[in-house]
């Protein structure tokens, strides 16, 4: 077996020669499922309707399951797996480490730091859950997709793009997605586990909690509810 250089990507998750039809349906999925969650934070939630929220809910995740079963994306290509858990996190410890030291200078520059244990521990393992769902929306579904169409080398910035436009328009999000984004994107395509980047995603977005004040990450709102805190704190 030969090895692979540091920029080329896993074969679990490299381009696949699909039928022409199945290219058109994953341009398809990615259009309506953003659209989807974009419609979601915009007219749904601030709708306050709880049912109609969870309807739209369910039916975004089932429409990515579904999408995996129609591609035959396996185990190993979405990232589930084990047998690449050291590599990966070998990987993704150095560029965290980075953004996490950028995070931590920046918060010491602009404000003091929040640091409470309990704190801390809450958040990240509230983050690790919903880190996990959103890496496998990210890469597992919208990366692949792209993928699929045909993007190749150019499909992380193309996912963290999207990414990033679901966190409009809060400002310090939208630039920590699309950062975060894209080099979430770029590893997985390398070394393909989700389970890494859930913790890379937990981790950084508790240092963000905790260092970064609310101007910068207003209170990680997005859409309507993000509009209606700046009204209400910052103006």
């Amino acid at each position: 077996m030969h090895a692979r250089t540091n920029n080329t990507p896993d074969p679990a998750i490299s381009r696949r020669d699909l039928p022409r039809w199945l290219r058109w349906i994953s341009i398809v999925e990615v259009v309506v499922v953003t659209g989807s969650v974009l419609v979601l934070i915009w007219l749904v939630q601030p709708s306050g309707t709880p049912g109609m929220d969870l309807t739209f809910r369910i039916l975004i995740v089932g429409w990515m399951l579904v999408s995996n079963v129609l591609h035959r994306d396996s185990f190993q290509r979405l990232g589930i797996r084990f047998d690449n858990l050291a590599r990966a996190a070998r990987m993704i410890l150095p560029p965290t480490a980075i953004a996490a030291s950028v995070v931590v200078a920046l918060g010491l520059i602009l404000s003091s730091p929040r640091l409470s244990l309990q704190r801390l521990l809450l958040n990240f393992g509230y983050y690790i859950l919903w880190g996990f769902a959103q890496q496998y929306a990210l890469q597992g579904f919208i990366l692949l997709r792209l993928q699929d169409v045909g993007l190749t080398s150019r499909a992380p910035q193309a996912a963290a793009a999207l990414f990033a436009l679901v966190h409009f328009p809060n400002p310090g999000l939208v630039v920590m997605t699309f950062s975060a984004g894209w080099m979430w994107c770029a590893l997985f395509r390398r070394e393909p586990n989700l389970l890494i980047l859930a913790v890379s995603h937990a981790f950084l977005a508790v240092v963000a909690d905790a260092m970064l004040p609310a101007a910068v990450i207003g209170g990680y709102h997005l859409g309507p509810k993000y509009l209606q805190w700046v009204n209400t704190e910052l103006l």
